[in-house]
């Protein structure tokens, strides 16, 4: 991924997110794509393991941006 692709992503995700009131996944979505840019430099292990475990909580809140953070994580545009 390019920097302009990085940032265009994290420029959609702040749009698009705003838009439909979802700051939860907007927070998941931005730190798993830095993670995907920079790779492992970003963040610890157990932090990126917590994240990704997030999907699996009963907080409807913690688990859109565990959605949010594997999106980002992918590389992929963020999927309101």
């Amino acid at each position: 991924m390019t920097e302009q692709e990085f940032e265009s992503k994290m420029a959609q995700a702040e749009t698009m997110c705003g838009l439909f009131d979802r700051p939860g996944y907007r927070e998941g979505y931005m730190r798993g794509l830095r993670r995907f840019y920079h790779g492992p430099r970003f963040g610890t292990l157990q932090e990126h393991e917590e994240w990704l475990g997030l999907v699996y909580d009963r907080d409807e809140t913690k688990t859109d941006r565990g959605r949010g953070y594997q999106h980002g994580l992918q590389g992929i545009g963020p999927h309101i």
